[in-house]
Order: structure tokens, then C-alpha cells, then sequence
């Protein structure tokens, strides 16, 4: 399993990290460049002008939630490979869970059961379709 030959816990976590931050900040940067064409008067200059500050504005913002999320399920991942003594596809469903009831613990109880099993889920898929590809 080649995907389980990954870098030593900690600095994983920076490593994921950092991903998460560069992934979030390129997407949001090029939806908040739409959104911000999209939404500005007419013309080229306000138009080019809204796009700019929206990117400028609400990027790094999204970079920032991404990079929360990317380091926090990493650190979980970690903590299941510590305590469970093996890498799997367990530790990545388990830690995909507890981010989703971490991040909505903010929302009550019913959001948060529900985030608990979309983030299950959609950790689940995803390794199952790494295994089927190998």
C-alpha cells in the first residue's frame, strides 16, 4: 500500500497543512475572482477592480478555514495511527467523523450528527475507491 508510505506524523501535519492552505487559497481565489466579476458595476475597470478586491479579501480567509481543517484531521490521524499502531483506512474514515463533529459541534446537536455521517461518508467513498484503483 503505497499510499500509507507517507512522512513520519509530525511533519505530516505541516505538510497537510500547508496543502490545505494552498489548496483553498487557489480555489478561492479563482471563485472569488468570479464572484466578485460577477457581482461589480458594469464596466471593465470596476468589474476588473471588484474581482481583484474580493480575491484580495475573502482568499486568504478560505486558505485559512482549509488550512484549520487539513491540520486538524491530520493531527487526528496521526493520533489514531499512535494509538491504533497501524495505518489504515480507518484512521482516515474515523478522523474524516470527528472533524466533521468538531467543526459543527459550533452548530448543536442535530448539525452535528448529521455532518458527523456526511463526513463519514465521504471518507468512506473515497477510500474505497483508492483501494478498487490499486
Amino acid at each position: 500500500m503505497e499510499e500509507y508510505a507517507r512522512e513520519p506524523c509530525p511533519w505530516r501535519i505541516v505538510d497537510d497543512c500547508g496543502g490545505a492552505f494552498t489548496m483553498g487559497t487557489i480555489g478561492g481565489g479563482i471563485y472569488q475572482a468570479i464572484k466578485g466579476f460577477w457581482n461589480s458595476p458594469v464596466g471593465v475597470s470596476h468589474r476588473l477592480r471588484g474581482s481583484l478586491t474580493a480575491i484580495k479579501t475573502r482568499a486568504p480567509q478560505l486558505g485559512g478555514s482549509f488550512a484549520v481543517w487539513g491540520g486538524l484531521f491530520s493531527m487526528i490521524d496521526c493520533s489514531m495511527v499512535q494509538v491504533r499502531g497501524k495505518e489504515d483506512p480507518w484512521n482516515s474514515i474515523t478522523s474524516g467523523a470527528l472533524i466533521g463533529a468538531i467543526l459543527a459541534a459550533r452548530n448543536g446537536p442535530r448539525h452535528r450528527e448529521s455532518e458527523i455521517n456526511l463526513q463519514c461518508q465521504l471518507h468512506q467513498d473515497h477510500q474505497q475507491q483508492s483501494l478498487f484503483a490499486t
